[in-house]
């Protein structure tokens, strides 16, 4: 994960725009409009190494943003609950638009009730990751000690169930994640999901997990991979990659080897980019035809099921060469709003 800010812790209509300097393309062609989106969106379960939704096979592509809240990054990053709705009325409607949302213990449940609303208005699927374990906005940095702590885990638990509970049934979350980028911890991860998934089976059986893992070599290697993978509290294996000179990260063969026979869902992919590639490998244009080979590749590629860009973190504009000013980028948006699998 790249955090660029660390702080204590969508069809477009004319009434809700983005922020000042965020770029959207129209999505009139793309599906139908947010207004006719009111039913329950299909349920997304797993079969084998395939996601499925209403029972079919699916495939995703769509963004990160740990801003969206309002809970976390600079003030001109954080975003409104109506810059959310133009934000998701801006991607495709075709029902393989998804986000993925940081949402930690103490943030504003309203805004996320809002998110949900806006989600399923949108035909956009939301993942939500519940807690950081590399400490950023404002979360607690996790360590071997973090697993023997009654307080810590007390805390955790409340969070999660509070989640249960509030979102049983609903379809427009596709899954949650325990934590961002954990690593083994001895062993302790897998003991703890373990724990963590028997109490989410019996709180709202229907809902998926997701690791949340970096990659074999963040978590003790393809042996501790595989045992975090091999938890019955998790459903979907996670990558997080920064190859930017890569089409399929040198890590992804052996994260697919190791999942478990579960989905591998790119849960972060970045690459650096300025509008016009002053002071970057990349200008927007260069970076989206990467982007369009990266994802063709997560989802197509057996074992994969699709991948989430970082980031959607407003304010960078289009002069810094970084990886989060997605909002700044049509050639990137319209990539990720019409790329098509040949699968789902």
């Amino acid at each position: 994960m790249r955090w660029l800010v660390v702080a204590v812790a969508v069809a477009v209509t004319v009434v809700l725009l983005p922020k000042a300097g965020t770029a959207v393309l129209g999505t009139a062609s793309l599906g139908p409009a947010a207004s006719e989106q009111t039913s329950a969106p299909p349920r997304i379960t797993t079969d084998g190494d395939r996601i499925l939704r209403g029972g079919r096979p699916w495939w995703f592509v769509g963004y990160n943003s740990f801003v969206w809240s309002g809970d976390c990054g600079d003030p001109e990053e954080r975003m409104s609950a109506a810059d959310v709705d133009a934000w998701f009325a801006s991607l495709r409607h075709d029902g393989h638009a998804a986000v993925r949302l940081f949402f930690y213990r103490g943030w504003n449940l309203d805004r996320l009730d809002a998110a949900v609303t806006s989600a399923r208005r949108n035909d956009v699927y939301l993942t939500i990751t519940l807690d950081d374990a590399i400490g950023g906005c404002g979360a607690s940095h996790k360590d071997e000690g973090w697993f023997a702590d009654a307080a810590a885990r007390a805390a955790y638990t409340d969070h999660l169930t509070t989640m249960l509970e509030r979102y049983r049934g609903e379809t427009a979350i596709a899954w949650f994640e325990y934590f961002n980028e954990p690593s083994d911890f001895g062993g302790r991860l897998r003991a703890f999901y373990d724990e963590m998934g028997a109490l989410a089976e019996r709180t709202d059986p229907d809902r998926l997990f997701a690791s949340g893992t970096i990659a074999p070599y963040a978590t003790g290697g393809a042996a501790g991979y595989l045992r975090i993978n091999e938890s019955p509290g998790v459903d979907l294996a996670s990558l997080h990659e920064y190859d930017e000179n890569e089409v399929e990260s040198n890590h992804g063969p052996g994260a697919r080897a190791n999942s478990a026979g579960k989905p591998l869902v790119v849960g972060e992919f970045g690459i650096d980019a300025t509008a016009s590639g002053r002071g970057c490998p990349r200008d927007f244009a260069a970076r989206a035809a990467a982007v369009r080979e990266k994802v063709q590749t997560y989802t197509t590629t057996s074992g994969y099921a699709g991948a989430f860009a970082w980031a959607w973190q407003p304010g960078n504009g289009g002069t810094s060469c970084e990886t989060g000013n997605l909002d700044a980028d049509p050639q990137t948006q319209a990539v990720l709003r019409t790329v098509q699998a040949a699968r789902g």
